[in-house]
Protein backbone atom coordinates (compact mmCIF):
# COMPACT_ATOMS: atom_id res chain seq x y z
CA UNK A 1 0.00 0.00 0.00
CA UNK A 2 1.02 3.45 -0.96
CA UNK A 3 2.49 5.78 2.35
CA UNK A 4 0.01 8.78 3.71
CA UNK A 5 2.61 11.19 1.39
CA UNK A 6 0.85 14.44 3.43
CA UNK A 7 2.23 13.22 6.79
CA UNK A 8 5.81 12.25 5.32
CA UNK A 9 5.78 15.63 3.79
CA UNK A 10 5.48 17.94 6.76
CA UNK A 11 7.93 15.96 7.82
CA UNK A 12 10.19 16.33 4.76
CA UNK A 13 9.61 20.08 4.35
CA UNK A 14 11.04 20.82 8.08
CA UNK A 15 14.11 18.74 7.30
CA UNK A 16 14.82 20.12 4.36
CA UNK A 17 14.67 24.05 5.55
CA UNK A 18 17.02 23.07 8.58
CA UNK A 19 19.68 21.01 6.52
CA UNK A 20 19.70 23.72 3.79
CA UNK A 21 20.08 26.58 6.55
CA UNK A 22 23.02 24.13 8.04
CA UNK A 23 24.41 23.43 4.80
CA UNK A 24 27.72 25.87 4.96
CA UNK A 25 29.08 24.33 8.11
CA UNK A 26 31.42 22.10 8.98
CA UNK A 27 30.79 18.29 9.63
CA UNK A 28 27.03 18.27 9.04
CA UNK A 29 25.03 15.40 7.96
CA UNK A 30 21.25 14.90 7.15
CA UNK A 31 21.61 11.29 7.56
CA UNK A 32 24.62 8.96 7.30
CA UNK A 33 24.68 9.85 3.43
CA UNK A 34 21.65 11.10 2.28
CA UNK A 35 21.39 14.48 0.37
CA UNK A 36 25.46 14.52 0.74
CA UNK A 37 25.84 16.90 -1.75
CA UNK A 38 27.00 20.55 -1.67
CA UNK A 39 24.13 22.70 0.12
CA UNK A 40 22.78 19.01 1.64
CA UNK A 41 21.29 18.17 -1.88
CA UNK A 42 20.52 14.76 -3.51
CA UNK A 43 24.21 14.28 -5.90
CA UNK A 44 23.65 15.55 -9.38
CA UNK A 45 19.99 17.09 -8.15
CA UNK A 46 18.62 13.29 -8.48
CA UNK A 47 17.01 12.90 -5.28
CA UNK A 48 16.17 8.63 -6.93
CA UNK A 49 19.93 8.05 -7.02
CA UNK A 50 20.67 9.42 -3.88
CA UNK A 51 22.28 6.27 -1.67
CA UNK A 52 21.59 7.04 2.10
CA UNK A 53 23.12 3.67 3.85
CA UNK A 54 25.12 0.60 2.89
CA UNK A 55 24.89 -2.40 5.50
CA UNK A 56 26.68 -5.86 4.88
CA UNK A 57 25.95 -8.09 7.44
CA UNK A 58 25.63 -11.78 8.36
CA UNK A 59 22.28 -13.51 7.00
CA UNK A 60 19.72 -15.18 9.75
CA UNK A 61 21.86 -18.33 7.53
CA UNK A 62 25.36 -17.83 8.77
CA UNK A 63 26.25 -18.90 5.80
CA UNK A 64 25.33 -16.18 3.68
CA UNK A 65 26.00 -12.23 3.82
CA UNK A 66 23.41 -10.01 3.26
CA UNK A 67 24.43 -6.05 1.51
CA UNK A 68 21.28 -3.76 1.79
CA UNK A 69 21.36 -0.40 0.18
CA UNK A 70 18.91 2.02 1.27
CA UNK A 71 18.39 4.85 -1.63
CA UNK A 72 15.77 8.09 -1.83
CA UNK A 73 15.69 9.75 1.42
CA UNK A 74 12.26 10.44 2.91
CA UNK A 75 10.61 8.47 0.17
CA UNK A 76 7.27 9.69 -0.45
CA UNK A 77 8.15 13.49 0.37
CA UNK A 78 12.07 14.64 -0.59
CA UNK A 79 12.50 12.05 -2.80
CA UNK A 80 9.72 10.05 -5.45
CA UNK A 81 8.33 6.25 -4.00
CA UNK A 82 9.60 5.15 -7.70
CA UNK A 83 13.25 3.95 -8.67
CA UNK A 84 14.40 5.41 -11.63
CA UNK A 85 13.98 4.36 -15.14
CA UNK A 86 17.11 5.70 -16.22
CA UNK A 87 19.33 5.26 -13.33
CA UNK A 88 21.57 1.91 -12.97
CA UNK A 89 21.63 1.04 -8.90
CA UNK A 90 24.92 -0.74 -7.99
CA UNK A 91 26.43 -2.54 -5.71
CA UNK A 92 30.59 -3.38 -5.85
CA UNK A 93 32.12 -5.97 -3.86
CA UNK A 94 36.33 -5.41 -3.64
CA UNK A 95 37.51 -9.99 -2.89
CA UNK A 96 41.35 -8.87 -2.84
CA UNK A 97 42.25 -5.56 -0.81
CA UNK A 98 43.19 -3.46 -3.56
CA UNK A 99 40.12 -1.20 -3.85
CA UNK A 100 38.63 -2.46 -7.06
CA UNK A 101 35.44 -3.68 -7.77
CA UNK A 102 36.03 -7.74 -8.65
CA UNK A 103 32.22 -8.53 -8.88
CA UNK A 104 29.22 -6.23 -9.24
CA UNK A 105 25.30 -6.53 -8.78
CA UNK A 106 23.48 -4.05 -10.85
CA UNK A 107 20.00 -2.69 -10.32
CA UNK A 108 17.58 -1.81 -13.69
CA UNK A 109 13.83 -0.61 -12.72
CA UNK A 110 11.02 -0.29 -15.62
CA UNK A 111 8.26 2.32 -15.38
CA UNK A 112 5.40 1.43 -12.42
CA UNK A 113 2.68 -0.57 -13.56
CA UNK A 114 -1.31 0.27 -12.21
CA UNK A 115 -0.45 -1.30 -8.97
CA UNK A 116 2.46 0.83 -8.82
CA UNK A 117 4.59 -2.02 -8.62
CA UNK A 118 7.61 -2.13 -11.00
CA UNK A 119 10.24 -4.93 -13.00
CA UNK A 120 13.16 -4.66 -12.60
CA UNK A 121 16.02 -7.48 -13.26
CA UNK A 122 19.34 -7.70 -11.96
CA UNK A 123 22.64 -8.27 -13.59
CA UNK A 124 25.89 -9.61 -12.43
CA UNK A 125 29.67 -9.84 -13.81
CA UNK A 126 33.12 -10.49 -12.49
CA UNK A 127 36.61 -9.06 -13.39
CA UNK A 128 38.93 -10.06 -15.39
CA UNK A 129 42.43 -8.47 -15.30
CA UNK A 130 42.64 -4.97 -13.51
CA UNK A 131 41.10 -3.14 -16.81
CA UNK A 132 38.55 -5.68 -17.87
CA UNK A 133 35.38 -7.14 -17.08
CA UNK A 134 33.91 -10.72 -18.28
CA UNK A 135 30.57 -10.82 -19.81
CA UNK A 136 27.19 -9.82 -17.99
CA UNK A 137 24.66 -12.40 -17.13
CA UNK A 138 21.22 -11.88 -16.03
CA UNK A 139 20.44 -13.42 -11.99
CA UNK A 140 17.19 -12.45 -10.96
CA UNK A 141 14.36 -10.49 -11.74
CA UNK A 142 11.30 -9.82 -10.33
CA UNK A 143 8.39 -6.54 -8.91
CA UNK A 144 8.99 -4.17 -6.55
CA UNK A 145 8.00 -5.36 -3.12
CA UNK A 146 8.28 -9.07 -3.74
CA UNK A 147 11.14 -11.52 -2.41
CA UNK A 148 12.44 -13.57 -5.43
CA UNK A 149 15.34 -15.91 -5.74
CA UNK A 150 18.97 -15.36 -7.41
CA UNK A 151 19.88 -18.26 -9.84
CA UNK A 152 23.45 -18.29 -8.87
CA UNK A 153 22.09 -18.98 -4.82
CA UNK A 154 20.32 -16.56 -2.57
CA UNK A 155 17.71 -13.76 -2.79
CA UNK A 156 16.78 -10.59 -3.58
CA UNK A 157 14.41 -7.77 -2.80
CA UNK A 158 13.66 -4.44 -3.71
CA UNK A 159 10.95 -1.79 -2.77
CA UNK A 160 9.58 0.47 -0.03
CA UNK A 161 10.77 -0.21 3.84
CA UNK A 162 11.09 2.23 6.90
CA UNK A 163 14.21 4.14 7.19
CA UNK A 164 16.27 1.78 9.71
CA UNK A 165 18.65 4.96 10.14
CA UNK A 166 18.78 6.44 13.59
CA UNK A 167 20.15 10.02 14.77
CA UNK A 168 19.06 12.75 16.87
CA UNK A 169 19.36 15.60 14.48
CA UNK A 170 18.39 18.11 16.45
CA UNK A 171 20.40 17.53 19.64
CA UNK A 172 23.05 17.55 16.79
CA UNK A 173 21.86 21.04 15.52
CA UNK A 174 22.17 22.26 19.19
CA UNK A 175 25.30 20.36 20.55
CA UNK A 176 27.74 21.06 17.79
CA UNK A 177 26.30 24.06 16.05
CA UNK A 178 24.57 26.45 18.76
CA UNK A 179 21.32 26.55 17.18
CA UNK A 180 18.56 25.86 19.10
CA UNK A 181 17.99 24.50 23.25
CA UNK A 182 18.65 21.12 22.60
CA UNK A 183 21.52 18.67 23.33
CA UNK A 184 22.71 15.31 22.78
CA UNK A 185 21.15 13.23 26.07
CA UNK A 186 19.13 15.81 26.93
CA UNK A 187 16.35 13.73 28.11
CA UNK A 188 14.09 14.76 25.42
CA UNK A 189 15.63 12.35 22.38
CA UNK A 190 14.17 12.85 19.18
CA UNK A 191 15.14 10.12 16.46
CA UNK A 192 14.69 12.26 13.14
CA UNK A 193 14.42 9.09 11.09
CA UNK A 194 12.01 7.03 12.88
CA UNK A 195 9.05 8.21 10.81
CA UNK A 196 10.69 7.74 7.65
CA UNK A 197 10.82 5.85 4.69
CA UNK A 198 13.04 4.47 1.99
CA UNK A 199 13.56 2.73 -0.68
CA UNK A 200 15.34 -0.28 -0.24
CA UNK A 201 17.24 -2.90 -2.14
CA UNK A 202 18.43 -6.17 0.01
CA UNK A 203 20.62 -8.85 -1.71
CA UNK A 204 21.51 -12.07 0.03
CA UNK A 205 24.41 -13.91 -1.07
CA UNK A 206 25.96 -17.37 -0.23
CA UNK A 207 29.44 -16.71 1.50
CA UNK A 208 31.58 -18.71 -1.32
CA UNK A 209 30.51 -16.08 -3.64
CA UNK A 210 31.75 -13.43 -1.78
CA UNK A 211 34.95 -14.78 -0.38
CA UNK A 212 36.48 -14.34 3.07
CA UNK A 213 37.03 -10.56 3.52
CA UNK A 214 35.61 -8.28 0.97
CA UNK A 215 34.81 -4.65 0.36
CA UNK A 216 31.67 -3.38 -0.19
CA UNK A 217 30.40 0.15 -1.87
CA UNK A 218 27.54 1.15 -3.91
CA UNK A 219 27.12 3.14 -6.85
CA UNK A 220 24.70 4.91 -9.35
CA UNK A 221 25.00 5.97 -12.49
CA UNK A 222 22.74 7.64 -15.79
CA UNK A 223 22.22 6.29 -18.90
CA UNK A 224 25.75 7.14 -20.56
CA UNK A 225 27.69 5.82 -16.91
CA UNK A 226 28.07 9.08 -15.42
CA UNK A 227 27.82 9.07 -11.81
CA UNK A 228 25.86 9.93 -9.21
CA UNK A 229 26.09 9.28 -6.06
CA UNK A 230 28.79 6.51 -3.98
CA UNK A 231 28.80 5.23 -0.98
CA UNK A 232 30.33 2.88 1.59
CA UNK A 233 30.69 3.57 5.39
CA UNK A 234 28.36 6.16 7.08
CA UNK A 235 28.82 9.66 6.87
CA UNK A 236 32.46 9.94 5.24
CA UNK A 237 31.56 12.24 3.00
CA UNK A 238 29.19 13.86 4.88
CA UNK A 239 31.55 14.49 7.63
CA UNK A 240 35.14 15.12 6.07
CA UNK A 241 34.45 16.94 2.92
CA UNK A 242 32.60 20.68 1.85
CA UNK A 243 31.89 22.72 -0.74
CA UNK A 244 32.63 20.88 -4.68
CA UNK A 245 35.00 18.31 -2.90
CA UNK A 246 31.48 16.49 -2.12
CA UNK A 247 30.76 16.36 -5.77
CA UNK A 248 34.24 15.27 -6.67
CA UNK A 249 33.87 12.62 -3.82
CA UNK A 250 30.67 11.13 -5.07
CA UNK A 251 32.49 10.88 -8.54
CA UNK A 252 35.92 9.26 -7.81
CA UNK A 253 36.59 5.54 -6.39
CA UNK A 254 37.91 4.28 -3.36
CA UNK A 255 41.16 3.28 -4.76
CA UNK A 256 42.08 7.29 -4.82
CA UNK A 257 40.35 8.41 -1.79
CA UNK A 258 43.15 8.67 0.36
CA UNK A 259 45.37 10.19 -2.14
CA UNK A 260 42.48 12.84 -2.97
CA UNK A 261 40.87 13.30 0.64
CA UNK A 262 43.00 12.18 3.59
CA UNK A 263 44.06 15.93 4.46
CA UNK A 264 40.38 16.58 4.09
CA UNK A 265 39.52 14.21 6.66
CA UNK A 266 42.89 14.95 9.18
CA UNK A 267 41.55 18.24 9.20
CA UNK A 268 38.40 17.66 10.38
CA UNK A 269 39.80 15.09 13.14
CA UNK A 270 41.99 17.75 13.96
CA UNK A 271 39.61 20.39 14.50
CA UNK A 272 36.93 18.30 16.47
CA UNK A 273 39.25 16.44 18.48
CA UNK A 274 40.55 19.21 20.00
CA UNK A 275 36.88 19.51 21.62
CA UNK A 276 38.22 16.29 23.96
CA UNK A 277 39.71 17.42 27.32
CA UNK A 278 42.73 14.94 26.54
CA UNK A 279 43.42 17.35 23.63
CA UNK A 280 43.33 17.17 19.66
CA UNK A 281 44.98 13.93 18.33
CA UNK A 282 48.36 14.43 17.18
CA UNK A 283 49.39 14.36 12.99
CA UNK A 284 50.46 10.64 13.54
CA UNK A 285 47.10 9.85 14.94
CA UNK A 286 45.05 11.55 12.35
CA UNK A 287 47.27 9.83 9.54
CA UNK A 288 46.88 6.49 11.03
CA UNK A 289 42.99 7.18 11.28
CA UNK A 290 42.86 8.61 8.01
CA UNK A 291 44.25 5.26 6.98
CA UNK A 292 41.42 3.10 8.22
CA UNK A 293 38.48 5.73 6.89
CA UNK A 294 39.65 5.77 3.28
CA UNK A 295 39.19 3.54 0.94
CA UNK A 296 35.53 4.64 2.16
CA UNK A 297 33.93 0.79 1.72
CA UNK A 298 32.48 -1.44 3.90
CA UNK A 299 35.04 -3.88 5.21
CA UNK A 300 33.60 -7.01 6.69
CA UNK A 301 34.83 -10.55 6.98
CA UNK A 302 31.95 -13.04 5.99
CA UNK A 303 32.53 -15.38 8.75
CA UNK A 304 31.78 -13.07 11.43
CA UNK A 305 28.84 -11.52 12.22
CA UNK A 306 29.23 -7.72 11.82
CA UNK A 307 30.18 -5.15 13.87
CA UNK A 308 30.17 -2.10 12.16
CA UNK A 309 31.61 0.63 11.51
CA UNK A 310 34.86 -1.10 10.94
CA UNK A 311 34.02 -5.38 10.03
CA UNK A 312 30.53 -4.77 8.26
CA UNK A 313 27.27 -2.69 9.42
CA UNK A 314 24.16 -4.20 10.64
CA UNK A 315 21.24 -2.54 11.15
CA UNK A 316 21.19 -2.54 14.73
CA UNK A 317 25.30 -1.10 15.16
CA UNK A 318 25.20 2.37 16.41
CA UNK A 319 27.82 3.34 13.57
CA UNK A 320 26.60 7.07 14.22
CA UNK A 321 28.06 7.00 18.35
CA UNK A 322 31.09 5.23 17.35
CA UNK A 323 31.67 8.06 14.58
CA UNK A 324 31.03 10.99 16.99
CA UNK A 325 33.64 9.20 19.58
CA UNK A 326 36.16 8.45 16.97
CA UNK A 327 35.70 12.18 15.52
CA UNK A 328 35.66 14.32 18.33
CA UNK A 329 38.83 12.34 20.36
CA UNK A 330 37.53 8.91 21.42
CA UNK A 331 39.82 6.48 19.34
CA UNK A 332 42.18 4.51 21.99
CA UNK A 333 45.26 5.31 21.05
CA UNK A 334 47.96 4.62 23.44
CA UNK A 335 47.90 7.53 26.25
CA UNK A 336 44.10 8.28 25.26
CA UNK A 337 40.81 6.83 27.40
CA UNK A 338 38.69 6.35 23.95
CA UNK A 339 36.22 8.89 25.39
CA UNK A 340 35.21 11.24 23.28
CA UNK A 341 33.73 14.55 23.81
CA UNK A 342 30.57 13.50 22.10
CA UNK A 343 30.22 10.01 22.66
CA UNK A 344 26.73 9.56 21.99
CA UNK A 345 23.31 11.16 20.90
CA UNK A 346 21.14 8.61 23.45
CA UNK A 347 19.12 7.28 20.15
CA UNK A 348 19.28 3.80 19.40
CA UNK A 349 17.85 1.31 16.89
CA UNK A 350 14.45 1.44 15.90
CA UNK A 351 12.14 -1.50 16.64
CA UNK A 352 10.56 -2.72 13.63
CA UNK A 353 13.82 -4.58 12.01
CA UNK A 354 12.95 -8.04 10.70
CA UNK A 355 14.87 -11.39 11.82
CA UNK A 356 14.32 -12.74 8.47
CA UNK A 357 14.79 -11.74 5.11
CA UNK A 358 14.80 -8.69 3.96
CA UNK A 359 15.22 -7.46 7.64
CA UNK A 360 14.37 -4.03 6.82
CA UNK A 361 11.20 -3.17 8.57
CA UNK A 362 8.05 -2.44 6.56
CA UNK A 363 6.90 0.51 5.64
CA UNK A 364 5.27 3.25 7.36
CA UNK A 365 1.67 3.97 6.42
Amino acid sequence: MEPKRTKLLGTAIAASALVLALGAAPMIGFGADHLDAPGLTPPDARADGDINDVYVFEGSNDKNTVIAVTTHPGAGAIAPLEYATDISYKVRVDRTGDALADSQYSFRFKAPNDNGRQRYRVVHKERRGTLQWGPQRRIARGLTGKTVDVSTGGKVFAGLRSDPFFFDLAAFQGSVLGQGDRAFCDGDEVDFFEALNTNGIVLQVPDGDLGRNIGVWAVTTGEDESRIDRMGRPAINTVFNSGNDKNRFNNGAPRTDYERFSDNVRSVLDTFSGLDSEGAYTNAETKALAQVLLPDYVTYDTRTAAAGPLNGRALTDDVIDAELNIVTGGFAFDGRDGNGAIGTDCVGPHGDYMSAFPYLGEPHA
